[in-house]
């Protein structure tokens, strides 16, 4: 589900559902609720606690600015965060390939570092990739949430409703971007990270565990 945020189904019922796993001996499982059920119910019942890390995504569309909290995909890892498990959410451009060697490679290394036990218990982070479409990526950085207003429009449909389409100002208007946030950096062709407090959630640019990610996936890039 897109744009639910951090929403859970409270007092309502939740399937859960085993499915056929497209990875040997990695058992696959689905929830009917939002991602932040996902965590939960994954968490607390098909996992029994035992949980030391989440990964939320690839997500097809870049989370950024204030859309980080109203993305279901860094809602589940809000989610993880609040029950006391490190978590990353990732995303890409919504026309890339999420199944890119490159983007799985960097993937892989940063959960290497988001599961070492130097990475702060419910330490919580959000990865976004640059447009696959020009020549790889130029390096990763470490950045802030960009700030941007919302813009918003009402489209009546067929069915006698409307839908709601939301994009930030800052794209739309093509106003100037700030250095050193999320979207700038994306803007260079670079990998943007950002770390969040897991209990605040407020931006942590001096989260040890980012740096080591930032690291881990320049080393990819080279």
């Amino acid at each position: 589900q897109s744009g639910v945020g951090a929403g859970l189904s409270f007092r309502q019922s939740v399937i859960i559902r085993e499915y056929e796993s497209q990875i040997e001996n990695v058992p696959c499982f689905a929830v009917d609720g939002t991602p932040g059920d996902s965590v939960a119910f994954g968490i607390n019942r098909v996992l029994n606690n035992t949980v030391n890390a989440v990964v939320s995504g690839i997500n097809p569309g870049n989370n950024t600015s204030r859309n980080v909290f109203i993305s279901g995909t860094f809602g589940a890892a809000i989610i993880s965060a609040a029950l006391g498990v490190k978590a990353c959410a990732f995303s890409i451009g919504p026309f890339d390939d999420v199944d890119n060697q490159l983007v799985g490679r960097i993937i892989t290394a940063t959960t290497s570092e988001l599961l070492s036990p130097d990475t702060p218990r419910a330490g919580l982070y959000n990865i976004n990739f640059p447009p696959l479409q020009y020549s790889g990526f130029l390096g990763a950085e470490g950045c802030a949430p960009a700030p941007s207003e919302l813009k918003m429009k009402l489209e009546a449909n067929n069915f006698g409703g409307f839908e709601l389409f939301s994009g930030l100002r800052l794209n739309i208007d093509r106003l100037k971007l700030m250095p050193g946030t999320d979207v700038e950096v994306l803007s260079r062709n670079r990998v943007a990270l950002s770390a969040f407090d897991g209990n605040t959630l407020v931006h942590d640019q001096d989260d040890p565990g980012l740096q080591r990610m930032i690291a881990a996936a320049n080393r990819v890039i080279g």
